[in-house]
């Protein structure tokens, strides 16, 4: 029992170690790009040896490769977790928006890594993660597909072009999107579940009903 409990213990440090040096790589990488930061800077930005790094991760590359798995691993749990409420397309292609948009302007630093540095790993790895965003993008479509088929959804309008149009909108959040800007993270994510799923022009009637604004259930159910 003595034994088990150190090893849990080792297990834990060892983690939260690892988690360290990727925090501390994400935040260089991000900052000034994957080529100007070493091992080096990593280690001492904690305060460690390159000895320290070395012993958790056997080169940089294995470090930014962690950084992508991480990052990809995130998106799907976030996608699957609406795929498995059976929602009605409206809704489930509003919540996908919402958790992709939080997802990358709560991880920033992570994301700006992720659609910046592909070039940056191996031709393996880059073909590795190509396949992950096509079979991502696939569950977008086939929610997007599922609303044109119940005629929810535009038909005029190619699938692939739809979803690549709001994966565009969405990942080019952390370009811009500031923690201490005027509108929450919360905030950006619902407007962009409106205009994706409403567009930009104010529909005539609701424009008259309202008597100049407009509402969406569509978005008030994303952001539940």
């Amino acid at each position: 029992m003595k034994q088990d409990r150190r090893e849990e213990l080792k297990a834990k440090k060892q983690a939260y170690v690892q988690d360290e040096i990727l925090s501390s790589a994400v935040t260089l990488f991000a900052a000034r790009g994957f080529r100007a930061v070493t091992i080096d800077d990593i280690a001492s930005n904690l305060g460690y040896t390159k000895s320290v790094v070395y012993y958790y991760f056997r080169s940089k590359n294995e470090i930014l490769w962690k950084v992508f798995s991480r990052i990809y691993d995130a998106y799907f749990e976030g996608i699957q977790a609406v795929e498995t409420e059976h929602l009605e397309p409206a809704d489930a292609l509003a919540r996908i928006i919402r958790a992709h948009a939080m997802h990358v302007m709560e991880r920033k630093d992570w994301n700006a890594i992720y659609y910046r540095d592909e070039s940056e790993l191996t031709d393996k790895q880059q073909k590795l993660i190509l396949q992950r965003k096509r079979e991502y993008d696939a569950i977008i479509e086939s929610a997007y597909q599922a609303g044109v088929d119940k005629g929810v959804f535009r038909s005029d309008v190619p699938t692939a072009v739809a979803v690549r149009g709001i994966l565009g909108m969405c990942n080019w959040l952390y370009t811009w999107y500031k923690e201490d800007g005027p509108l929450s993270a919360e905030e950006i994510a619902n407007h962009y579940v409106s205009l994706l799923m409403q567009g930009y022009v104010v529909p005539v009637k609701a424009h008259r009903a309202s008597g100049g604004r407009s509402s969406s259930k569509v978005v008030k159910a994303a952001s539940r």
